[in-house]
């Protein structure tokens, strides 16, 4: 129904399915995120489309930002950027129809954002989700981990870059079924027939009304970690940082 060069949209008894493919391992670079922007705006015009599902091609979810956008950085575009992922991301957390994560691997970074903003997720036995920032020297994306896991957790994840599997995801209430990989998209579809057994109008209503209780700083939150970002990228040590990240070494830091 609408295919993009690494996002396809189609439509399947009132479900529109939402599928990233970017191989190999759907690094989000600008088209990437532009792609899913467009899709999920669209799926607001589409009146026939009552749920969604969002699910990737590969042995990977959502790789994380591609790192060669990352080089490119400065403090001069680095607010541009950081907008254009606030918005891409935004269109699924406020898409009008309930959305639902089918997530098949490992969702990192802005993978595990994307899984954040979906609003029912189901998991195969081999997805994992972390926010590994710290490593590649950005500050960013624990306010979307925070909508999946307690305050805690979220600062161990972040302050460590560790990551965790799907099911101890499930522990905290974040995952609602953890699945094998076969049988992934067969759970998100009953999901999805479960939740058009209710009126569309009310599924709408529920996600506005949801949406606007749950954090209304939710976007002010990842700016204030983005200026810290930008504050890092004038540093010796942000560039060690990328630099070791894409020679696969261990960064020397001089903390300066």
């Amino acid at each position: 129904m609408n295919r993009m060069e690494f996002v396809n949209l189609t439509v399947q008894n009132h479900v529109g399915i939402v599928t990233i493919d970017r191989p190999p391992v759907n690094a989000v670079n600008r088209q990437l995120y532009k792609e899913i922007m467009d899709t999920f705006r669209s799926i607001n015009e589409i009146d026939e489309i009552r749920v969604a599902i969002l699910r990737a091609e590969g042995k990977m979810f959502v790789a994380g930002n591609d790192v060669k956008d990352l080089q490119q950085l400065n403090i001069d575009n680095g607010h541009e950027y950081r907008d254009m992922v606030k918005d891409s991301l935004g269109s699924v957390y406020q898409c009008r129809v309930p959305v639902v994560g089918a997530i098949n691997g490992p969702a990192f970074g802005a993978g595990l954002g994307y899984a954040a903003c979906c609003d029912i997720l189901v998991a195969s036995e081999e997805a994992v989700f972390g926010i590994p920032e710290i490593k590649i020297g950005i500050v960013g994306g624990a306010q979307w981990l925070s909508l999946l896991v307690p305050g805690k957790v979220v600062r161990c994840m972040a302050l460590t870059g560790c990551s965790i599997k799907a099911q101890e995801l499930k522990q905290y209430g974040a995952v609602y079924k953890v699945v094998p990989g076969e049988k992934l998209m067969e759970a998100a579809t009953e999901v999805a027939n479960v939740l058009m057994t209710n009126s569309p109008i009310m599924l709408r209503y529920w996600k506005e009304a949801l949406n606007i209780n749950a954090d209304a700083r939710l976007a002010e939150k990842y700016d204030v970690e983005s200026d810290f970002t930008g504050k890092y990228m004038v540093t010796e040590d942000f560039k060690e940082t990328l630099t070791a990240f894409l020679e696969k070494r261990k960064p020397l830091f001089k903390g300066k």
